[in-house]
């Protein structure tokens, strides 16, 4: 057996390299490729956040009491904090929606309409973040 064979509906076939080479594959970049890179990166930053988080808690919650209020004091009342509050708020409000759009494509439900359904969860997410920071942004511009 010479060479790498994949799995497909004709049985084992040898590994296309022009098709793995070929940098002509990622130019369209259709808009459910960008949907899969929008859901990565968001998952990314959200896995870095909660980290970042639990650490941060745990220091100063292991420090005591005093330590803990002190941070909590700081975090609240740092305007730059409470601006990346609001970004952390659009990776959920992305990652959320674009993960419930992904539940009916794992069904086999509406895999034809990728677009549709990814612009449609972006407007509602643009919708929840823009209603969200109308509310959010006089608090923190006092």
């Amino acid at each position: 057996m010479k060479g790498i064979r994949i799995a497909s509906r004709q049985g084992l076939v040898p590994l296309s390299t022009e098709y793995i080479a070929s940098v002509d594959m990622w130019k369209p970049m259709a808009v459910g490729m960008w949907a899969w890179v929008l859901h990565r990166v968001t998952g990314i930053a959200l896995v870095a956040y909660l980290l970042l988080h639990v650490s941060l808690m745990s220091i100063s919650l292991l420090k005591g009491q005093p330590a803990f209020d002190s941070l909590l004091s700081t975090l609240m009342t740092s305007r730059p904090f409470q601006m990346l509050d609001l970004g952390l708020l659009a990776a959920v409000l992305i990652h959320g929606i674009n993960g419930v759009r992904l539940i009916p494509f794992d069904l086999g439900i509406g895999v034809r309409r990728q677009k549709e359904t990814f612009w449609g969860g972006m407007v509602i997410a643009s919708l929840l973040f823009s209603w969200s920071a109308l509310r959010v942004l006089p608090e923190i511009m006092k």
